[in-house]
């Protein structure tokens, strides 16, 4: 299934600007879909796309892309993404436009492999603001925890100032709160998989 499909299916006039980009971007990043894509647009939406492709304003929007992001040949990417690649995948992903034309390049395991260096890098990030406190810092931060993992009250609710996300909870308090057991992103990572859809943790002997 093309996932890009549905980007266009919803529009019955002219293309959006955002949508403009997005299919050159698939033209020019992930062309394996291209056609499907394509073919897919209502003639009128066709015609325009192919004025639009080749105007002034794609060819700056090109430059600009390319001066700004790394290169990355998406119709032929390894099965095991290296740092390096998974880096320059990240940062297109921050592009609207790219991150929607991409998308359907990446499998269920490049897509895995990303979210384990992002939770490696946030796990990174915070052993250097640890590292950075005072000891005084740290103990207070310590004792604050211990309150709020032993208040029977409290709920894994993502209330204003408090983690939103599994991973997040992890990171802030090192404790599961699914199982509120001592846990790292690594090992939880080893024993459950986030459905993309809902963000709920699955233990992947079930997913």
């Amino acid at each position: 299934m093309i996932f890009a499909v549905y980007d266009f299916a919803y529009i019955k006039n002219e293309l959006p600007a955002f949508e403009l980009k997005l299919l050159l971007n698939i033209e020019d990043l992930n062309n394996a879909i291209f056609d499907e894509v394509f073919n897919s647009l209502k003639p009128h939406q066709q015609e325009q796309y192919l004025v639009y492709k080749e105007s002034e304003e794609a060819k700056k929007y090109r430059e600009e892309r390319n001066a700004t992001l790394p290169y990355v040949d998406f119709n032929n990417l390894p099965e095991t993404l290296d740092d390096d690649l998974l880096h320059k995948i990240m940062l297109c992903q921050k592009d609207g436009e790219v991150r929607r034309a991409i998308d359907d390049s990446l499998s269920e395991e490049h897509k895995g492999q990303i979210t384990q260096l992002e939770w490696k890098m946030r796990e990174e990030k915070e052993a250097q603001r640890r590292a950075s406190l005072t000891e005084e810092e740290r103990k207070k931060e310590d004792e604050s925890r211990e309150r709020f993992l032993n208040n029977p009250n409290r709920g894994f609710q993502g209330n204003m100032g408090e983690p939103d996300t599994v991973t997040s909870y992890i990171l802030r308090y090192g404790v599961n709160p699914l199982t509120l057991q001592p846990e790292t992103i690594e090992s939880f990572h080893e024993k459950y998989t986030i459905d993309p859809k809902t963000g709920d943790a699955i233990p992947r002997e079930k997913h």
